[in-house]
């Protein structure tokens, strides 16, 4: 189970893979994509107990829950 919730704002290094699920999360489909910086998303569900759905660039994403981290906050500037 993940430790972040629907809505939750996420940090996910390079070098992660992101990739397609079916509708009704049973199996990865394609296409996949090497993350070649680090995103910023948005966290929506687990898919399962090692897999996690994210909103990356406005699509839907999957990947490893271990490749998903909290999104520290930003210093404010003034």
């Amino acid at each position: 189970m993940s430790k972040f919730r629907k809505g939750d704002l996420i940090y996910i290094p390079s070098g992660a893979t992101i990739f397609k699920w079916s509708d009704d999360s049973s199996t990865p489909v394609g296409p996949t994509k090497t993350l070649n910086k680090p995103e910023r998303g948005l966290f929506v569900n687990d898919v399962s107990d090692f897999y996690s759905r994210v909103i990356v660039d406005g699509s839907a994403w999957t990947l490893k829950e271990s490749d998903i981290y909290e999104l520290k906050g930003e210093q404010d500037g003034g």
